[in-house]
């Protein structure tokens, strides 16, 4: 693309190679009533000479001074500005917010009934027509609580998923909804999403408590931390940076813009670390970068380039902060892990042949984590080793991340409906299991002491007994 002053270039050297030449303006506006009314002419003189009647030549002259008059250019622009003024309209609409009003009135009552069917590995099967859940449930006095991309939460009795309740939000809620002091807190919205915000829900009443609103979206669960006998919750907005808000009243306390945020927070005693990534239309523009805040103002410490987008939040390892890198916006094949003393300095960093978008996991100074296309790696970050890879028989996007299985081993959701059960130490494989063969999974597995779920794109969710 020229710029303002490489065109103005070209056009005084076209003055010296092309003497005799004038310029001209377009009225680009007046094309398609220009296309219209040569279409128009052809057809009336197909359908004309099929009558054997001739028609006079000076009809599309006619058309076309007709269309250079003032009043039809103005007419002209006016209708080219009201079509494109109402698609941005639509759009707004179409990306803004449910109001509460409405979710009030579809939510007066939320009953809903539905039984779970048995599974032929599972120990139950239930199913959402033409629902996708992206992020795992959270279980609360035996009820299992989830989003889905039609933007409605359902209750689920987690133990033979049976669903129980169906409420409205009207936007994707792609989040885990998040447990603290009794009441249940998830974003919603996508990229494109505006005026979104954080939920605080009473998982009892099954109602909302309060709600607090952002312009950007709110896809990543919070982060709860208290610090001097205060509460604050940690949120992610997009363009909007980190929040950090009041999780009793729902009341702003402070929030930082350094870059598009989609990942969590890690806080660490009074601090908070942070890493932002560049959306498909920051290229070439803006830089991602790592941040360390204080946790009371919002204040930074330091911050630091980072070589890649971090999308998701940064793990501890000994004194250490470690981003994941990747870019899911733009084709890549790079990526890794980058980390940083809490002084700021850089510290041993991983480079792969993925973007790294999972949430790593750490046990005895190992980040266990997968990349965008399910395979799986353990890299002692202290030592800078990797220990073990494991390659994805399928290498299309996945967004699951690995889990702790119990002590000695880690579960991994398959982008295709399955499981992967791997020892820590060795990444040995002990079981590879499929529970569907038409699904598609992006959500991490959650664990219990005795059970797991699994939750799919295309509306299933399974309960297994441990393996």
């Amino acid at each position: 693309m020229f710029g303002l002053t490489e065109m103005m270039e070209l056009s005084a050297s076209s003055n010296t190679l092309s003497e005799g030449y004038q310029y001209a303006i377009v009225p680009t506006v007046l094309l398609p009533l220009a296309f219209l009314g040569t279409a128009l002419s052809v057809v009336a003189t197909f359908i004309a000479g099929m009558f054997g009647v001739k028609l006079k030549a000076e009809g599309p002259k006619k058309l076309l001074e007709l269309l250079l008059k003032p009043k039809v250019l103005l007419a002209a622009v006016a209708l080219n500005l009201a079509i494109y003024g109402g698609y941005l309209g639509v759009d707004y609409v179409k990306n803004g917010p449910v109001p509460q009003t409405v979710q009030k009135l579809a939510n007066s009552d939320t009953t809903y009934h539905q039984k779970a069917m048995q599974g032929d590995r599972a120990l139950w099967k239930q199913s959402l027509e033409g629902e996708g859940i992206f992020a795992r449930g959270t279980i609360v006095n035996g009820e299992l609580f989830f989003g889905t991309n039609e933007g409605y939460l359902y209750v689920a009795d987690a133990d033979t998923g049976a669903l129980k309740n169906k409420l409205f939000f009207g936007k994707f809620l792609s989040p885990s909804p998040t447990l603290y002091k009794g009441f249940l807190y998830f974003g919603e919205g996508l990229h494109q999403s505006h005026s979104m915000g954080v939920y605080k829900f009473d998982p009892e009443k099954k109602q909302v408590v309060s709600h607090f609103r952002t312009n950007g979206h709110t896809e990543i669960f919070p982060v709860f931390t208290n610090s001097d006998g205060k509460d604050y919750l940690l949120q992610t907005a997009g363009e909007d940076g980190l929040y950090a808000i009041n999780p009793d009243t729902m009341e702003k306390i402070w929030q930082f813009k350094g870059g598009h945020m989609d990942g969590f927070a890690l806080v660490q005693g009074d601090y908070v670390y942070i890493g932002s990534g560049i959306p498909r239309e920051g290229f070439s523009i803006n830089r991602p970068f790592a941040y360390k805040l204080n946790l009371k103002d919002g204040s930074i410490v330091w911050k630091k380039e980072l070589p890649l987008s971090a999308w998701y939040g940064p793990v501890q390892v000994q004194d250490d902060v470690c981003f994941i890198q990747g870019e899911i916006h733009i084709d890549t094949h790079v990526g890794g892990l980058s980390c940083f003393t809490q002084a700021g300095e850089r510290a041993h960093s991983l480079v792969i042949n993925y973007p790294v978008v999972g949430k790593p996991i750490v046990k005895n100074d190992t980040i266990y984590f997968n990349d965008y296309y399910g395979n799986l790696y353990a890299w002692d970050a202290i030592n800078n080793k990797l220990k073990w890879e494991i390659e994805s028989e399928i290498k299309k996007g996945a967004y699951s991340s690995l889990q702790f299985y119990n002590e000695k081993e880690i579960i991994y959701a398959k982008r295709t409906g399955g499981v992967l059960i791997i020892n820590m130490e060795s990444g040995e494989v002990r079981e590879n299991i499929d529970f569907a063969q038409d699904e598609l999974i992006y959500a991490d597995p959650l664990v219990k002491e005795d059970a797991f779920y699994l939750f799919g794109m295309k509306g299933s969710i399974f309960k297994s007994a441990k393996i």
